[in-house]
């Protein structure tokens, strides 16, 4: 036999078929009794069980004390004496006992830890509450395959229902297949924790086949005791679509639609930054006689010349340079790792389509010229600003010259 170890930490109870022959103080303080002597007075621990749990632990009892089982952890719903409901664990010993066997249960109250469960349970319920009832669109995901969704995100996706959302192997379809990839790549980092959260604005596709912008929120949570991605989501589309917009209009010539003087300058001297060499062009461009337009038939037909001139200078560059509305009736055109001969090629196109765009004013036809200066950058090096005054001297040059002509470096 095993001897009796006591362990005032616990309550300890020594019973013969539920009869008690030895209990401690801290036991009958856990059953709500004021002394040991009170649970020793009773005569049955019965009386303190759950009578539910009675048959269970009869059973228990003769088991071990009949050698069927060995002595194991148990858990039983108990009642002390004030009608608190407590659970507990009991660890069964078989002892002697003034010379016969008994069982020595030593038991662990459990409430605390019931009710740092409950809480848990509860808070793990307030968030989902949360999650559930929120504006914002809010998604759990693993591997892409939904584990959770709200009905806002289900609004904001033109879904029909969460079960058609939850009913889905991947959401992989609702990404655009250009952004398919890097979405992987993030959701990668997120589990692999190389990075903590996310904060995108990205294309969609809802279910309804329209297209529309979400700014995306993502981390990692815990989710069934494994990593998952919560995903909250915000329609911006509206709000992206303006600043796409004003974006737009700050880096466009209003009445042409060509790229403003700002922009064009910009996006230049970007590329002078990225780029190990330089091969730019400038085609500088003036409609000649434009003032006499203006005040002959108006700014209407100024207006008209002008917007008509840029759509003929886009067409003969094509994609083989940036085109720009400089100023006034100026127009720039910057050419990349183009020869002076291709140039001067471009140039020309653009003269002899001016020659074949006839205006009408006050009844009469007209045909309208242009002056074009062109310069090229240095081999080793580039300076905006030098080659556009080049362009500038020789443009000017053509207009002494007599107009309606080009004027290059090799002149």
């Amino acid at each position: 036999m095993k001897p009796i170890h006591i362990d005032s930490m616990y309550g300890v109870v020594i019973h013969r078929d539920f009869t008690p022959l030895f209990v401690d103080e801290k036991y009958a303080q856990l059953f709500g009794f004021e002394s040991a002597q009170d649970v020793m007075a009773l005569s049955s621990l019965f009386d303190i069980i759950d009578p539910k749990y009675h048959q269970i632990a009869q059973q228990a009892y003769n088991d071990v004390m009949q050698g069927k089982e060995t002595p194991k952890v148990r858990s039983y719903v108990n009642q002390n004496t004030q009608g608190r409901i407590f659970s507990v664990l009991t660890v069964d010993h078989v002892v002697e006992w003034q010379g016969s066997p008994a069982l020595q249960i030593t038991v662990i109250d459990m409430s605390m830890i019931d009710q740092a469960n409950q809480q848990i349970l509860d808070q793990e319920q307030k968030y989902k509450d949360l999650i559930w009832h929120s504006l914002q669109g809010i998604l759990v995901h693993r591997d892409f395959k939904p584990l959770m969704v709200n009905p806002a995100f289900v609004d904001l996706v033109k879904a029909n229902s969460v079960a058609e959302v939850m009913a889905l192997d991947s959401f992989m379809c609702l990404i655009p297949e250009y952004n398919q990839t890097n979405a992987r790549n993030l959701y990668q980092q997120l589990i692999s924790k190389e990075l903590t959260s996310t904060n995108d604005v990205v294309e969609n596709i809802c279910f309804d086949g329209q297209t529309r912008y979400f700014q995306l929120f993502e981390s990692v949570i815990d989710w069934g005791g494994l990593p998952a991605i919560q995903t909250s989501i915000i329609d911006v589309t509206e709000k992206y679509h303006l600043e796409r917009q004003i974006e737009y209009q700050a880096s466009h010539d209003d009445l042409t639609g060509l790229f403003n003087r700002r922009a064009i300058t910009e996006k230049l001297n970007q590329k002078i930054i990225d780029s190990d060499t330089c091969s730019e062009i400038c085609l500088l461009i003036d409609i000649d006689n434009f003032k006499w337009i203006n005040d002959q038939f108006g700014h209407a037909s100024g207006d008209e010349v002008i917007v008509r001139f840029a759509n003929l200078c886009k067409k003969a560059v094509g994609e083989s340079g940036i085109v720009g509305r400089w100023g006034g009736e100026e127009f720039i055109v910057f050419l990349s790792n183009h020869s002076l001969q291709q140039a001067k090629a471009i140039g020309t196109a653009i003269l002899k389509k001016c020659e074949l765009e006839v205006y009408q004013f006050s009844d009469h036809h007209h045909v309208v010229t242009a002056s074009i200066g062109i310069s090229q950058c240095q081999s080793t090096s580039c300076n905006i600003e030098s080659l556009i005054q080049t362009a500038d001297k020789n443009m000017y040059k053509a207009k002494q010259q007599g107009k309606n002509q080009i004027v290059s470096p090799e002149y």
